[in-house]
Formats: structure tokens, C-alpha cells, sequence
């Protein structure tokens, strides 16, 4: 595969994450946003890991454009935005450092619920939106953000990983 197409494949597969980020944060506005969420759109949260900045970059457009339907406004977008570009950086470089390996899916949807509980729960709910106190956002956020998390590591990395392959 020639250079050219290579880059434009790989420019491709951001515009189609931050796609279908945008599609299913939008799809399911009750449920994406808030102190007991469970955005769905964040299944895709690993894809650095195995896919590379492409992946980085999709996310980070695509939340930075779903989230223009927050509640939260402007601070979701730009707290939310930062919490993204975070986890999708930590994964990219895991996936660098490290290459594929398995048994560090799951670790990598924990530390993406925790930086996620940390920008949402605590800097967005707790200290700039003021619904509660630091600790009890951190946690509220923490079921719905494990479970799609886990859910996005342990199954859609393994098949993203056979039929896309790391970049």
C-alpha cells in the first residue's frame, strides 16, 4: 500500500471514530450525560491503544462535537474534551510502549474510568457545576464508565486488533 493511502486511510478511521462518537452520544443523550451516565459512546475510548493518534484524534473531535448538547455547556465541552484527549494519550502510549498485549486491556479500561471519574466527576460535577461533593461524583461516575470501558477493551480492542491491526 502506497504512502498516500496509508495516511488517508488513517485520517479516514478518525473521521469515522469521531463519527460514530458523535452518533451514539447523540443517539442517547439521557444516558451520556450526568452523575449516574453511562455514555456508550465511550466503549470506543481504547481504540489508541491498538489503532494509534488517528484513533487520539477521533475522539477527541468527536467529544468535543457531542457534547454541544450538554447540559453543561460550554464546560462539558472543554473539561470533557481535556478528559478525553488525557485518556486517549495514556492509551496511545501504552499501545507504543508496550505493543498488544492482553492483560493490559482491562487495566487500560480502569485508568480510563478513573481519568474520566476524576475530570467528570470531580472537576465538572463537583467543583464547577456544583451537584455534590468531590468523592460521591468521583463515584457516581465510576459504574456506568467500567462497565462501557470494559466492555470496549475486553471486546471491541481483540476485534478492532484482528481485522484493522495496530498502526
Amino acid at each position: 500500500m502506497s504512502r498516500s493511502i496509508k495516511i488517508n486511510l488513517r485520517v479516514l478511521y478518525g473521521i469515522a471514530i469521531a463519527a460514530m462518537y458523535i452518533a451514539l452520544v447523540w443517539m442517547l443523550p439521557g444516558i451520556s450525560f450526568g452523575p449516574w451516565q453511562i455514555r456508550v459512546a465511550d466503549m470506543l475510548n481504547p481504540l489508541p491503544y491498538v489503532m494509534g493518534f488517528e484513533a487520539v484524534l477521533g475522539l477527541t473531535i468527536g467529544t468535543l462535537i457531542a457534547n454541544l448538547i450538554s447540559f453543561y455547556g460550554i464546560w462539558d465541552m472543554a473539561i470533557g474534551t481535556l478528559c478525553t484527549f488525557t485518556y486517549s494519550i495514556i492509551n496511545y502510549a501504552m499501545g507504543r510502549a508496550f505493543g498488544y498485549r492482553k492483560w493490559l486491556l482491562p487495566l487500560i479500561a480502569v485508568i480510563d474510568t478513573v481519568v474520566v471519574g476524576i475530570f467528570i466527576g470531580i472537576i465538572l460535577f463537583s467543583s464547577i457545576a456544583k451537584i455534590g461533593e468531590p468523592l460521591p461524583m468521583f463515584i457516581s461516575v465510576i459504574p456506568g464508565e467500567l462497565v462501557v470501558n470494559m466492555a470496549g477493551a475486553i471486546i471491541i480492542i481483540p476485534i478492532v486488533k484482528r481485522y484493522i491491526g495496530s498502526r
